[in-house]
């Protein structure tokens, strides 16, 4: 399918921006109302496209993959919202969707958390430069309030640059690979994403089952269990 046909306004991008924006400040500065989500961000990626359920699907995806890293603690982990609204987007850009598609938006989801966590661990850094003197805090409050408003404007910037930047290339790269899902080289891609996919999803699951030998049993249980699911799904 011809790239000129991605049906995406200014006034589209700009509104997937500012969301983009909203969605990595609720994550961790302000709100935290859950709208960072991959499976709600996704979704609403897909309604700004007019396909509320192709973001659904992009995002519950990436909600599922995501559960190997809770939100809290000291861990680094990837970011998930503005990563769950270009996914959502972009699958919905495809309009017929697709495996193929759907296979490359969670890869790009999956790369631009990650990118966000590392924006947000330099981000940290210069919220350290912002507060300065510890002890001049402590005698001047109104600082402290204008260095924590300075942080979440510069959170708030750093999700929508974030989105800005890979939301049209995202978008145009799954609606070329929309054309070539059903040919060779299309199927061939697909098994190896998917490959790559299990791989990744085996990897995650046995670190984290790393606490000892008879966890391992869980593991192959699960792949097992996710195996019939999907031949049953198949199936229908």
């Amino acid at each position: 399918m011809p790239l000129a046909t991605l049906d995406l306004s200014l006034a589209r991008w700009l509104l997937l921006v500012a969301w983009g924006g909203f969605v990595g400040l609720d994550g961790v500065s302000w709100l935290q109302s859950m709208v960072s989500r991959p499976i709600v961000a996704g979704t609403v990626g897909g309604i700004v496209f007019g396909d509320p359920h192709a973001g659904f699907l992009a995002g519950a995806v990436l909600e599922i993959i995501s559960f190997r890293h809770p939100p809290f603690g000291g861990a680094r982990y990837p970011e998930s919202g503005p990563a769950g609204l270009v996914a959502g987007a972009a699958y919905a850009a495809t309009e017929g969707g697709g495996y193929f598609p759907l296979l490359l938006v969670v890869l790009a989801g999956w790369v631009i958390g990650w990118v966000g966590s590392h924006t947000i661990h330099w981000l940290r850094l210069i919220n350290v430069r912002l507060v300065g003197d510890p002890e001049s805090l402590s005698r001047n409050a109104a600082h402290i309030k204008r260095a924590h408003h300075t942080a979440m404007r510069l959170d708030a910037l750093r999700a929508a640059l974030i989105t800005a930047a890979f939301l049209v290339p995202v978008a145009m790269i799954v609606r070329l690979a929309e054309g070539l899902e059903h040919g060779v080289w299309g199927d061939r891609l697909s098994v190896g994403l998917a490959a790559v996919g299990i791989a990744c999803v085996a990897g995650s699951g046995g670190r984290g089952l790393s606490v000892g030998r008879r966890s391992w049993p869980l593991l192959l249980g699960g792949a097992v269990l996710g195996l019939g699911i999907a031949a049953v799904l198949g199936s229908g």
